[in-house]
């Protein structure tokens, strides 16, 4: 079987999931994999796949978006360059699979070259409750592009939860069409078996793009709370945006407590931020939406950190419920600081919050998700040559 994947964003964390899954599945079909020139995860891609550089980046960050930091003439000739799907039939893949969502211009160019006359697989990775809320501008102007394009013939839909789905199918996605896969946890920055060093007593992580969904300023707010009965705690920033003025203020009034790294952060430095850090600290606003899962949870998972979040999306039932850390309502920074307090005071607990993480990274290893992904491929390579294509939804 040959499997083709489109990975339709070339930063942030969705490149490193169509690396982590075609690597996987690389050990039991051919891959090739459309790619963007340049993306996050470029140096992850095992020497199986066949890497066709066919977009030009897009040059569109989350953080950008937020900061109005775009440039529309790089953003046109990065979306303009994905009319390179019409390349795809040269090489005649069984199936083709988006893992990294449906952005607006793959979908307007699938469709225009008939792409999805082949057997066509999407991952899903966050679906908003509601789809035009004002709470994220980049995802409402997504979703007012979605209604421009003409609707996509997609064979199966993969969600990372039963909630998403229940939302999709709230939408008029037909049940049977869409198939709900866990998110893998992800090895290419190491594990727990790759740390070499005891972490940093009180030492807490934001980890990822710092844009307002994130909550980065409540968890500010909530180690200036903790700092009065913990003087020494120390929340490490790393991931690439703009830190709001109150954030900017408060850190230079305790400059003790935080050690800022506002960068994008390369892969190979991965593994030293979670080595150094006793929990990661996941304090997202509720946006009313599923976000299914999350590559810095599955990341903490990984290296066995302990977890504190918010309640938002399905936090709750992959933090709490399965005893990989506490959570807490969202903006509310003094419920922030009392979880944070009883889990960097609880040595006995923490130990078993990081067994619980390694436990849920085996339960979710990649070779897993793989073939889960692979029986969804080989149902439809089979359908398709039994009868022709059997598309069962179409992307609104």
């Amino acid at each position: 079987m040959h499997v083709l994947y489109i990975v339709g964003q070339s930063t942030g964390g969705l490149p490193h999931y169509a690396a982590e899954l075609a690597n996987s599945v690389a050990n039991s079909a051919e891959v090739t994999v459309f790619k963007p020139t340049e993306t996050s995860a470029d140096d992850l891609f095992c020497d199986d796949i066949e890497l066709v550089n066919a977009f030009d980046p897009i040059g569109i960050s989350m953080p950008g978006l937020y900061k109005l930091d775009i440039n529309p003439l790089n953003i046109f000739r990065g979306l303009y360059s994905y009319s390179a799907v019409k390349e795809i039939e040269q090489y005649d893949p069984d199936v083709i699979h988006d893992s990294t969502g449906i952005f607006p211009q793959v979908k307007f160019f699938a469709k225009l070259h008939d792409v999805d006359d082949y057997p066509f697989v999407t991952t899903r990775h966050e679906v908003p409750v509601s789809r035009f809320s004002l709470a994220r501008p980049p995802v409402l102007i997504e979703e007012i592009l979605n209604l421009t394009i003409p609707a996509l013939d997609e064979d199966r839909t993969v969600v990372h939860t039963k909630r998403q789905k229940e939302v999709l199918v709230s939408r008029g996605f037909d049940a049977d069409g869409v198939v709900v896969i866990p998110h893998g946890a992800y090895s290419v920055f190491g594990g727990v078996e790759d740390i070499d060093r005891e972490p940093e007593e009180n030492t807490l992580l934001f980890f990822g793009n710092i844009v307002p969904p994130k909550g980065l300023d409540i968890l500010v707010d909530a180690v200036e709370i903790l700092r009065e009965t913990i003087p020494d705690v120390n929340l490490i920033i790393a991931g690439d945006g703009q830190l709001p003025s109150g954030v900017r203020k408060t850190i230079e009034r305790y400059p003790d407590n935080f050690e800022v790294h506002r960068r994008f952060i390369p892969n190979d430095e991965v593994k030293e931020f979670f080595a150094r850090t006793t929990v990661v600290v996941m304090p997202y606003r509720d946006q009313s939406g599923t976000k299914g899962h999350s590559g810095v949870l599955s990341t903490a998972f990984s290296f066995g950190k302990p977890v504190v979040a918010s309640t938002a999306s399905e936090f709750p039932e992959q933090v709490e419920d399965e005893g990989c850390g506490l959570v807490v309502p969202p903006e509310n920074p003094t419920r922030l600081a009392s979880a944070l307090e009883t889990v960097l005071r609880d040595e006995s607990a923490r130990s078993e919050m990081s067994q619980n993480c390694v436990r849920m990274s085996e339960q979710l290893s990649w070779d897993s998700v793989a073939q889960q992904y692979l029986d969804v491929y080989s149902a439809l390579v089979g359908a398709h040559e039994s009868g022709g294509k059997q598309a069962v939804l179409r992307t609104p």
